[in-house]
């Protein structure tokens, strides 16, 4: 049970897929609510970044902050993206311990690479500092284009929000969801 109720609120391009209940409970806030679907929805259709990179940052993201409602949507769109399930495993992993990656806790298993060792790296220096080292930084340049890298800080902040909101107001799953539990 959501600690606020479920408004009637519906996406703006009415039919399939349904309003999802995190975009219900920030329907609370009228003045920005359209504006959050509408980033969502860029994520999804307009950025450079690849798919699989995506949903590599925002399996890193939702695990860091425990989001098991953002989490168990994004794992089947991760898998059609080309995360494997040993990935996703130590991804999950990475929500208890810190500096998972940044120190190279991570299992071998997953087979992710150099450049995936990157990308979640910087992610989760992201997550867990204010800054990051020019080392890094070099490594993320050489990676990454410019509009990448903003792609994944603003993707990274996108997933921290709605991992928060998930957590702090107790989002429900989505029916849909729940059927594939």
């Amino acid at each position: 049970m959501p600690r606020l109720p479920y408004t009637n609120y519906h996406t703006p391009h009415a039919g399939p897929p349904p309003t999802l209940n995190i975009i219900k409970l920030l329907s609370h806030s009228t003045a920005t609510v359209d504006h959050w679907t509408a980033l969502g929805n860029a994520q999804f259709k307009h950025l450079s970044l690849a798919a699989r990179d995506r949903e590599l940052v925002i399996l890193l993201t939702t695990a860091k902050f425990q989001s098991t409602y953002e989490w168990t949507h994004h794992v089947p769109v991760s898998l059609k993206a080309g995360v494997t399930r040993a990935q996703q495993s130590a991804l999950e992993a990475s929500s208890k311990t810190t500096n998972y990656f940044i120190d190279g806790k991570y299992s071998l298993e997953a087979a992710f690479s150099p450049r995936d060792l990157v990308l979640l790296t910087f992610v989760e220096t992201i997550i867990q500092q204010p800054e990051v080292g020019d080392e890094l930084w070099e490594r993320v340049k050489r990676e990454f284009s410019e509009r990448e890298i903003v792609e994944i800080i603003s993707l990274q902040g996108f997933y921290y929000s709605f991992s928060r909101l998930t957590t702090v107001l107790e989002c429900g799953f989505d029916e849909w969801a729940k059927s594939k539990l």
